[in-house]
């Protein structure tokens, strides 16, 4: 909801059409839309954005914003998802999104200005709107690995007391037989 909110206050503030959020994926070391507006479809998480040779990628390689005013003319605009989604990208607002850490984890967009070009108004706008995502995403991170060693620690410890009560209970059977035999024999 977070990110929804985000990304809808990024049109809003930059007057612009869709707005959309790629992270990394360290493992393919892609972008990946990770949210994306209403007004652009679910097929957008599907695909996946090179690092080399994209503007989303360039973004995220010099951890710098960046203004295309005709992205049809930029060669490393990919038209293909255009193509998938119906939609035609005129001009793009692109923002690194950094972590807690400041590390660069992603690229907010914004897409097509509605009236007039893209400014540093809008950039500094989107930065302050890219780092507040970076950051409520990496706790939603941190969030999940913690909930997930809470649940593992809760395991082992059901395992640990399972043992315990396994081993007292098969050693008290040999106890009272040795302890039988030593009474009897005292």
């Amino acid at each position: 909801q977070l990110l929804e909110y985000i990304l809808n206050e990024a049109t809003t503030l930059t007057n612009a059409q869709p707005a959309s959020l790629l992270m990394f994926d360290e493992k393919t070391r892609q972008l990946r839309f990770k949210a994306a507006d209403q007004s652009m479809p679910e097929i957008l998480t599907a695909n996946a954005v090179p690092i080399d040779g994209s503007i989303a990628g360039a973004i995220f390689t010099a951890n710098k914003p960046m203004i295309i005013q005709d992205a049809q003319q930029d060669e490393r605009w990919h038209s293909n998802i255009d193509r998938k989604i119906n939609f035609r990208t005129e001009s793009i607002l692109g923002v690194p999104m950094h972590n807690a850490d400041n590390k660069t984890i992603g690229v907010l967009e914004t897409v097509n200005k509605k009236i007039g070009l893209f400014n540093e108004d809008d950039v500094n706008t989107l930065a302050i709107l890219a780092d507040i995502a970076g950051v409520a995403i990496e706790k939603q991170r941190l969030f999940a690995e913690l909930t997930n060693a809470n649940q593992r620690l809760n395991e082992l410890d059901e395992l640990k007391s399972n043992f315990i009560s396994i081993a007292s209970h098969e050693l008290r059977t040999p106890l009272s037989v040795i302890l039988g035999y030593a009474s009897f024999l005292k």
